[in-house]
C-alpha cells in the first residue's frame, strides 16, 4: 500500500489543481496571441507574416519544451506526477526554480528528495516553499508589471549592464550551491562519482554548444543547451557507472 504523503501528492484533487493552473497557463496565452494579432492587425501586417511568426515561434519553443520536460523527470520520480503538474503548469517552464525549491524544501524538512524517506510533513514543506517562492510572480506579473521598467531602471541605476550582473551572480549562487550539494559532496563524502560526472559532462556541454552557436551566428541554436546538457550528463554517468 502506498505511504500517506503518496496517496495525497497523486489523489484527484493535486490533479485537479494542476489542471486548474495549466488552464490558467492557457487562457493567457491565447488572450496573448489575440492581442498580438490585433496588434498586427494595427501595424498593417498580412495573415501570411503573422502565421509565419506564429510557426517560428512554435519551431523555437520545441527545444526548450524538451529540455523541461527531462528536468521534470526528476521531480515526477520524487514527489510524482500530479506535484509536477502543478509546478510546471503554474511555474511555466521554470524547473529550474522548481528543482532548487524541492532540494530546499525537503533539506528544511530532514528528508531526502527521494521517494525513500519521504514524509508528508516533508512533501508539505516541499510545496509551501515552491509556492512561496513562485508567488511573488504571480502578483507582480499581474498587478505591478507596467511599474516594472521604472523599477528596473532604479534598481540598476538605469545601467542595464549592471542588471544583468546581478541576475548572473544570483543565478550562479542558486546553482553553485546545487551543484556543490548534489554533485561534489557525494564524491567526497560517499565515493560517488556518477553524479560529478554528469555535471561536469552537463557544464562543459552546455558551454561548447553555447559557443558553438555564437560561432555559427545562430542564437537559436542556444535554446536546445539544457536539453543537451541534461540528456547528455545523464548518459555518460550512465554509461561510466550504471549497472
Amino acid at each position: 500500500m502506498p505511504e500517506e504523503w503518496l496517496v495525497i501528492a497523486m489523489s484527484w484533487a493535486m490533479w485537479l489543481i494542476g489542471f486548474i493552473t495549466m488552464g490558467n497557463a492557457l487562457i493567457q496565452s491565447i488572450l496573448f496571441l489575440r492581442v498580438a494579432r490585433r496588434a498586427g492587425a494595427k501595424l498593417g501586417l498580412k495573415p501570411e507574416v503573422l502565421r509565419r511568426a506564429l510557426h517560428a515561434a512554435f519551431i523555437t519553443s520545441f527545444g526548450p519544451c524538451l529540455g523541461i520536460f527531462v528536468g521534470m523527470v526528476p521531480l515526477v520520480i520524487a514527489l510524482g506526477g500530479a506535484v509536477a503538474f502543478i509546478r510546471e503548469s503554474a511555474g511555466v517552464g521554470s524547473i529550474m526554480f522548481e528543482l532548487i525549491a524541492a532540494r530546499s524544501g525537503a533539506e528544511a524538512a530532514g528528508v531526502p528528495l527521494t521517494r525513500e524517506g519521504m514524509t508528508l510533513l516533508g512533501l508539505a514543506t516541499i510545496l509551501w516553499t515552491m509556492a512561496a517562492g513562485s508567488v511573488e510572480w504571480v502578483i507582480i506579473g499581474g498587478v505591478f508589471t507596467r511599474w516594472l521598467p521604472a523599477l528596473r531602471d532604479k534598481m540598476g541605476g538605469g545601467d542595464p549592464e549592471l542588471i544583468s550582473l546581478i541576475s548572473v551572480a544570483i543565478m550562479l549562487g542558486a546553482f553553485s550551491r546545487l551543484f556543490t550539494t548534489d554533485n561534489i559532496m557525494p564524491a567526497i563524502r560517499l565515493a560517488r562519482f556518477a553524479p560529478l560526472t554528469a555535471g561536469i559532462t552537463g557544464l562543459v556541454v552546455a558551454v561548447s554548444w553555447i559557443k558553438l552557436a555564437d560561432r555559427l551566428r545562430k542564437p537559436w541554436l542556444k535554446e536546445y543547451f539544457m536539453l543537451l546538457a541534461i540528456v547528455l550528463g545523464m548518459a555518460v554517468a550512465q554509461l561510466l557507472f550504471g549497472g
